[in-house]
């Protein structure tokens, strides 16, 4: 009765983590560029006691935290500040409280700097993973390699003038993760080398690729799993105490 026990109890601490990462994407469905989180691969293993198994069981968690890394869909906002990847690279920002990291979010603006940041405040980054720092102007354009241009006070119309390039990366989706920050990065931690691959469109925003119906079928879904589990642990009850009856019969 106890692994029975212990096995259901098991499965709810898994299903908790999923509960977590559904929550967590939902929160998330209608932040720009946002990656669904998928989860973790895992399994449950047994405590041993001098080389035999008892009935304490635990729940196993392997790999690093996955992402989907389907495009999100495009909508075309005509916002000179909004930009998106047409293809699957990444801009470089810096966070304010952490380290430099890869994200598709694309809603940009200026901060009482004058640098170029996007909609959570993170500093956009350019191919010399510096702040863009933009000076005054009355208009702005990014080109499809990623060049910012702006117009000047007293410019002519069409007179633009550069103040660098987006940064971009195009890294391999198997070794990407998302850090305890939630923020984009190798596997170890580190950021992939510039490759200015980026093909940037302006007026368009790419938003999260999270499926709001899908993630809500798998929280019914979940939640169907735990009251199986929940059942199974007072059946394992009930049994339990049919057993002490049967024990305490006189003989």
């Amino acid at each position: 009765m106890d692994r029975m026990v212990q096995t259901a109890l098991s499965s709810i601490k898994g299903l908790k983590d999923l509960k977590f990462d559904l929550a967590n994407n939902l929160a998330n469905a209608n932040v720009p560029g946002f990656r669904r989180d998928l989860p973790n691969e895992g399994s449950a293993g047994f405590l041993s006691s001098l080389n035999q198994a008892t009935a304490r069981i635990f729940p196993l968690e392997t790999g690093d935290r996955m992402f989907s890394s389907e495009t999100g869909q495009l909508e075309n906002t005509g916002v000179e500040t909004d930009v998106a990847l047409l293809n699957g690279a990444y801009f470089f920002i810096q966070p304010l409280d952490g380290e430099i990291a890869l994200s598709r979010r694309g809603d940009f603006g200026v901060d009482t700097e004058n640098r170029l940041v996007d909609g959570a405040g993170n500093l956009i980054l350019s191919d010399g993973l510096q702040p863009i720092v933009l000076p005054p102007f009355s208009a702005m354009k990014f080109s499809d390699n990623g060049e910012v241009l702006v117009r000047q006070p007293g410019a002519l119309p069409g007179d633009f003038t550069s103040v660098g390039f987006l940064g971009s990366a195009s890294p391999s989706p198997d070794g990407l993760t998302k850090s305890l920050d939630g923020k984009i990065r190798n596997l170890d931690g580190s950021i992939p080398d510039v490759d200015q691959s980026g093909l940037f469109a302006q007026g368009i925003l790419e938003g999260s690729n999270v499926n709001a119906i899908e993630e809500m079928v798998l929280s019914m879904d979940m939640q169907r799993q735990f009251e199986i589990n929940v059942k199974l642990i007072k059946q394992a009850e009930e049994i339990d105490k049919s057993s002490t009856k049967l024990m305490s019969l006189p003989m």
